[in-house]
């Protein structure tokens, strides 16, 4: 088999094994949140928020939603005003055929936090959108608190792919990990009643059963720029920098977080052992606990700063 076959495989067998290990403990009889709606352009996004303190914005990975992040976040809102947003494509928000650069959603993103007046928040992105937070990070450094990034996909099986001698490999991982991630939505489900409240029309739907779902998993393996990150980009990365690196991450090698943490200026990595491509799934309290001491730090340093 092929290294990048391999690496594909394994990313696949990974992401299965990983649903039965999302995170249900804790959960309520009743819902705690409720979800929301803002409208950015023409589109819709649905988004939880909860807590108070500094903000803090989780931007989930590829094929995932606002649930990633469900074993971390009710920890998180008890310190600090925690937003979690479904991006563009993804969840309940709007699945556009196309607009799925990098840039593109950073800008999705920028747009939202100008909804709700937000105008310095500590990112943080896991995979896919560990990318989107670096992209407004070095666009707009000035917005950023502090960026926390979890196994960002700086590098990915199909990008290592078109870099190789036959640019049909990196089409066919591509093929393979949307249609992956298409039958996924099929048991993963981008609900959960006991833990956010939704009305009756947003409950009943499914994106696995929405055509522009799969039409937005094609598109965004198709445009979206996962090695953007540049040298320059990166010295603008002045921000403390949280990385959180799963050591057996076979989707994004936990090299990549060594030699990340190496080139941004004030970045400190953290790597756990015994885990894969979605920290936040695997060891939510673990995870939970290392963002709580960096949002904390932050807060105190910026409170400390004044207006």
């Amino acid at each position: 088999m092929k290294p990048i076959a391999r690496v594909a495989g394994a990313a696949l067998l990974c992401g299965t094994a990983l649903l039965a290990l999302s995170s249900t403990d804790g959960r309520k009889s009743t819902a705690s949140l409720r979800a929301r709606t803002a409208s950015v352009g023409d589109l819709r996004l649905r988004f939880v928020r909860a807590g108070a303190g500094t903000p803090v914005v989780l931007l989930h990975g590829y094929g995932e939603s606002i649930l990633s992040w469900q074993g971390v976040f009710d920890r998180l809102a008890r310190n600090a005003d925690v937003i979690a947003l479904d991006l563009p494509g993804f969840g309940l928000s709007s699945k556009p055929a196309s607009g799925y650069t990098a840039d593109s959603m950073a800008t999705v993103v920028a747009e939202f936090l100008d909804r709700l007046d937000l105008r310095r928040v500590v990112l943080v992105g896991h995979s896919l959108g560990g990318v989107v937070a670096t992209a407004l990070a070095v666009r707009d450094p000035s917005r950023m608190l502090g960026l926390a990034l979890v196994d960002p996909a700086l590098v990915t099986p199909w990008a290592l792919a078109e870099t190789s001698d036959s640019s049909r490999t990196g089409a066919s991982v591509r093929r393979v990990i949307a249609e992956y991630e298409l039958l996924r939505g099929r048991f993963g489900g981008v609900h959960d009643r006991n833990w956010m409240a939704e009305d009756s029309a947003a409950a009943a739907y499914q994106p696995s059963s929405d055509p522009a779902y799969a039409t937005a998993l094609a598109a965004v393996l198709r445009e979206f720029d996962f090695a953007f990150l540049t040298t320059d980009g990166a010295n603008r990365l002045t921000m403390p920098v949280k990385l959180i690196w799963g050591a057996l991450d076979p989707v994004v090698p936990v090299q990549v977080g060594r030699a990340l943490a190496e080139r941004l200026p004030n970045a400190t990595l953290v790597v756990l052992p015994r885990t894969w491509h979605r920290p936040q799934t695997e060891r939510p309290t673990e995870v939970a606990r290392i963002l709580s001491g960096f949002v904390m730090v932050i807060g105190r340093d910026d409170a400390g700063h004044g207006p």
